[in-house]
């Protein structure tokens, strides 16, 4: 009996991307025994990775541009029958032993970073994305001594995609251990920071393992015995009088006002993320509580996490304030997204909703006469904090942010000293809102 190769499109509720879309692989059978494979690396285009449900009723009967996406998947297909064919006994260990063979241009670093960019990307992985192309400009500054610049968003991804891959190329087997640090070195005196260097280096080791594990690329691992520095965990924490005077700070100024109730609303949201705050929808208030699960673990099976947070009157009076009036079961509850964004749109956004919340959370501190550079993590850190001080346990902390493990949570408490207990919740509310904050 021989295997047999099709294209399964992944229709399950469970399995579609944030957009609805409907993933689309490779499914191999043999013995009854199913296994599904990415086809991302012999696809013509990315997009067809992905498909909408209408998308998949006009494949039944392809023309146009879905007779195009139609032959794609045939020729798929075709090339893993003709692996197949190559295996006498067929086994899936073979099978994949030849349908992963490695591809020349991962023996480039640069074209294979970008690949793994591109990948990270149409998984709806942008932040990610993110960082890992500042980890490849980087690379090509040090690698060419070359400084780059990017002027406008209009023509900024082509030009960045032609001054990545053109020019000198860098192999994974020029990468070692001396290679590493002296690239370490090269970010020192660029100005990066310890946290910045860490998150380069990490990057890079990622890429190693996977064009070593995934693309068979025959180079030595030089993190093998190579130590990537850690810092020191910076407390990002206000005290409970310090959120008060922000919390109660009078001003005029729309936008101040906007950014700095977001930032409050965060705080009383047990920390709330603000790509969750922004994603936030009618849908998710019920009995008068929110509940929903963090965009961090999204689609990841095995820390995926719901919270559910009370609202208490100041969080209602926030979006009695700022809400959007036109209210729908799907429709957003701040007026931040357009539900006809794509993934990478809402990304964008959600980065630009950052950058505003910082820039007049950080305003309104100064004038209350905060010192510390108050930016919008400060209100999830704080929200733990001052829990913590107000009595309430880890075990009850780390379940309301989220966290994987207790161990997570401590790591946000450390350096902070048990205060009086009190009561929590409406209590804690009442403590930053009716005090004298003058």
């Amino acid at each position: 009996m021989q295997a047999t190769a099709n294209i399964y499109i992944q229709k399950s509720e469970s399995k579609r991307t944030t957009d609805n879309l409907c993933p689309v692989k490779l499914c191999i059978t043999y013995k009854r025994v199913r296994k599904y494979y990415s086809i991302k690396e012999k696809i013509k285009k990315h997009e067809w990775l992905y498909l909408s449900l209408s998308d998949i009723e006009s494949l039944k009967s392809p023309k146009g541009k879905f007779k195009d996406i139609a032959n794609e998947y045939k020729r798929i297909v075709d090339d893993a029958i003709d692996i197949i064919n190559e295996i006498e006994v067929f086994s899936f260990n073979q099978f994949e032993d030849k349908y992963f063979v490695q591809t020349a241009s991962w023996d480039n670093f640069f074209a294979a970073m970008w690949e793994h960019i591109q990948n990270l990307k149409n998984d709806n992985r942008f932040g990610y994305a993110s960082s890992f192309e500042s980890t490849l400009r980087a690379v090509k500054e040090f690698h060419t001594g070359k400084k780059f610049s990017f002027n406008n968003r209009k023509d900024k991804v082509e030009k960045r995609a032609s001054l990545y891959l053109k020019g000198k190329e860098l192999r994974f087997v020029d990468i070692t251990k001396t290679w590493l640090k002296k690239f370490e070195q090269y970010l020192i005196k660029e100005g990066k920071s310890k946290s910045t260097r860490g998150i380069y280096l990490r990057n890079l080791k990622v890429l190693f393992n996977v064009a070593i594990n995934e693309h068979n690329i025959q180079a030595k691992n030089p993190f093998t015995n190579f130590k990537i520095s850690t810092s020191e965990n910076t407390k990002k924490a206000l005290s409970m009088e310090q959120i008060s005077l922000i919390a109660n700070y009078e001003t005029k100024h729309p936008q101040q006002r906007f950014y700095r109730d977001i930032f409050m609303f965060s705080f009383l949201a047990y920390g709330m993320n603000l790509a969750d705050i922004a994603r936030l929808k009618y849908s998710n208030i019920s009995d008068n509580k929110l509940t929903y699960i963090r965009e961090k673990t999204r689609n990841e099976e095995q820390t995926e996490t719901t919270i559910s947070v009370p609202i208490t009157s100041q969080m209602q009076a926030i979006i009695d304030r700022y809400g959007n009036k036109t209210i729908g079961y799907d429709a957003f509850v701040f007026p931040i997204l357009n539900p006809k964004w794509n993934a990478e749109r809402i990304y964008a956004e959600i980065k630009q909703l950052t950058k505003q919340v910082n820039k007049y959370i950080r305003q309104v501190a100064i004038n209350v006469g905060i010192k510390e550079n108050v930016s919008s993590y400060y209100a999830r850190h704080s929200w733990a904090t001052i829990s913590k001080n107000t009595g309430k346990t880890v075990d009850f902390i780390s379940e309301s942010l989220g966290h994987s493990s207790t161990a997570v949570t401590k790591r946000y408490l450390d350096s902070f000293e048990d205060k009086t207990k009190r009561e929590h919740s409406e209590t804690l509310e009442n403590l930053i809102f009716n005090q004298n904050a003058g």
